[in-house]
């Protein structure tokens, strides 16, 4: 729809002819006034609105990714002191536990969060199994945290490779993956 609102000119309009380099009056019939339309037509709103609708198929998924993240590195900050009783009993005894007692840790089931529907300790990798406040996507969701140790050197320090990472030439990963949760979503400073 376009909106217009007739706008009446002065009884003479000066304009000056580039062509002659020489200024010329023009006269305008005040009775017949110059009609200027203000306002959008159809398509151009149409074409407003497409491009929002762009941006937002751009940013939601943006954002969802963004929320999973952060609910994942919250389940991974309660499993770092876990990270550092694995480390020392590695330390003391040159292996891994085998689970959640030998770790002299509570049993699966009773290690929960707002995230985290349990922790379990198989051979020294941690499965994070998440739930409870997590969003639905990533509902009984694992994500997997294995220690990697240096190949013949019991007395190096171990290193943690977090979800679907590999360990480096001269390193092996000690336990199971069993992580199901897609890599878009785990922190990169999981393993760190």
């Amino acid at each position: 729809m376009l909106i217009s609102r007739p706008i009446r000119l002065s009884k003479h309009r000066v304009r000056e002819n580039i062509n002659s380099g020489h200024m010329m009056n023009l006269t305008e019939d005040i009775n017949n006034p110059i009609q200027v339309h203000r306002g959008f037509t159809l398509i151009e709103l149409m074409v407003t609105v497409a491009v929002i609708a762009i941006l937002a198929t751009i940013a939601i998924p943006s954002n969802l990714i963004h929320r999973q993240r952060s609910e994942v590195t919250e389940a991974l900050a309660m499993a770092t002191s876990i990270r550092e009783n694995i480390t020392v009993y590695y330390i003391n005894y040159h292996s891994f536990p085998a689970d959640n007692s030998a770790a002299g840790l509570p049993e699966p089931q009773f290690l929960i969060g707002n995230r985290v529907k349990r922790i379990e300790i198989e051979d020294g990798a941690i499965h994070i199994t998440l739930g409870n406040k997590v969003s639905k996507p990533l509902q009984d969701k694992i994500l997997s945290m294995r220690p990697a140790i240096v190949t013949g050197s019991p007395m190096s320090p171990i290193s943690w490779l977090c979800g679907s990472d590999t360990p480096v030439t001269g390193m092996q990963a000690v336990g199971i993956n069993k992580t199901n949760i897609d890599n878009a979503v785990v922190p990169a400073s999981c393993g760190n």
